[in-house]
């Protein structure tokens, strides 16, 4: 009988889906959540390498993959544990460390990320807002969002913090591209362009030993020269990781927020009557436009039971944050977006361990660009149909290519 009853709950190992689901838009998460929610919590999928995998679904099963000990990230370095893309994880990087090691790395760069110093930010990231919608006021629409807004407001504002020079900025959209990447590109070439990434920041490094100030890149080059608590690789890999998680989940966030709310006039409208309203309505963007799945991979170390279906340990689990924060069980209709909801849980910033160390500067900036962005243009309106517009099927954080505007 206990053979029997084991046999029921643990999951059947033939793939339902292989992942990334197909989705039919880069706002909304696979239709196939929705369903597995409520019929198969836990459901075997393939990763884009083969590797079998576990699709984790529900709210609550999703919080305790992000946050329980039993699921690492430090165990995708096993020896033939199951990878999501084709090139090996960096072991350097925060988001690939268990504690203690990633408590220790954490604390070094939790000042620099603090609500504090977000604050503090507000008057210098309402600075670049201005200007850039100063630019874009004085261009012809149609205008790409993305182009004119989102991207530029996130790359300069992590420059400066993390001390890189933006006249450089260019150099980071192919690099991001390709870091980002699914399945658009070989695995030599993305090798390649994160090579030239790590070559970028390393060099940089070095001058910061020489000539420091006080960006985030300068004090950790100081942590490892001077009190050795960060490793020449961890320097390196730090940087990586907030250059590109800095950038482009801001980036994904901003333009489909406002694609969000152009395509919800009722709330748009709400909130032009009451200005107060922006910040709720930024929660409800940040609950529902997820970049990709919102989660990374995890590696369970012992046997786990999650709605009644238990995953063997070494197992490959994907618990994304974008249907956790459609889950009824928590939300009220969680599909709409809604600028009067209350006691918003939504985990948009992950939780747990790896909870977004940037989550007060990402909001801050979303925050300040969709305010400014309403108020300096009433009228503003996609200039096509929202069918039309293009997103990026095959990078890891999704979002729009481009987000063509008029006014």
């Amino acid at each position: 009988m206990a053979d029997k009853a084991q046999a029921q709950r643990t999951a059947e190992h033939e793939p339902k889906f292989s992942y990334p689901i197909h989705r039919t838009s880069p706002n909304e998460p696979p239709c196939e959540y929705a369903r597995l929610r409520d019929e198969q919590p836990v459901c075997p999928i393939s990763l884009p390498t083969g590797h079998p995998a576990y699709l984790v679904t529900r709210y609550e099963d999703v919080k305790t993959v992000l946050s329980d000990s039993r699921f690492s990230r430090e165990a995708l370095f096993r020896e033939g544990a199951p990878r999501a893309q084709l090139v090996e994880p960096d072991s350097s990087s925060l988001i690939s460390m268990d504690p203690p090691r990633h408590s220790a790395l954490r604390n070094l760069t939790n000042r620099e990320f603090s609500p504090r110093r977000a604050e503090a930010m507000r008057p210098r990231i309402q600075e670049i807002v201005d200007r850039l919608l100063d630019t874009m006021a004085g261009m012809t629409a149609p205008v790409d969002l993305n182009a004119t807004l989102a991207r530029p407001m996130a790359l300069e504002v992590i420059c400066e913090l993390l001390g890189v020079p933006y006249e450089d900025q260019h150099l980071f959209g192919a690099w991001c591209d390709h870091f980002m990447s699914l399945t658009k590109y070989s695995a030599e070439e993305i090798v390649r362009s994160n090579t030239e990434m790590r070559t970028y920041i390393a060099d940089l490094a070095e001058r910061k030993l020489e000539d420091p100030g006080g960006d985030l890149l300068s004090k950790l080059a100081h942590s490892m020269a001077e009190e050795q608590t960060i490793t020449h690789e961890e320097l390196v890999s730090t940087g990586v990781m907030f250059l590109l998680a800095g950038h482009d989940t801001t980036v994904t966030v901003t333009g489909g927020g406002a694609v969000l709310l152009l395509r919800n006039p009722d709330q748009l409208a709400l909130v032009r009557e009451d200005p107060a309203l922006m910040d709720a309505a930024v929660e409800e963007i940040i609950r529902l436009v997820t970049p990709g799945d919102g989660t990374f991979i995890r590696i369970t170390l012992e046997e786990v039971e999650l709605s009644g279906t238990a995953i063997p340990p070494n197992s490959a689990v994907i618990a994304p944050i974008s249907s956790a924060n459609r889950d009824a069980r928590v939300f009220e209709n969680p599909d709409a977006l809604d600028v009067h909801r209350t006691d918003n849980k939504h985990i948009g910033f992950a939780h747990g361990t790896h909870f977004c160390a940037g989550s007060a500067l990402a909001r801050a900036e979303v925050q300040i660009a969709m305010k400014s962005l309403f108020s300096r243009f009433p009228t503003l309106r996609l200039a096509v149909d929202p069918e039309e517009l293009r997103w990026r099927q095959t990078a890891a954080l999704g979002g729009y290519e481009e987000i063509p505007v008029t006014w």
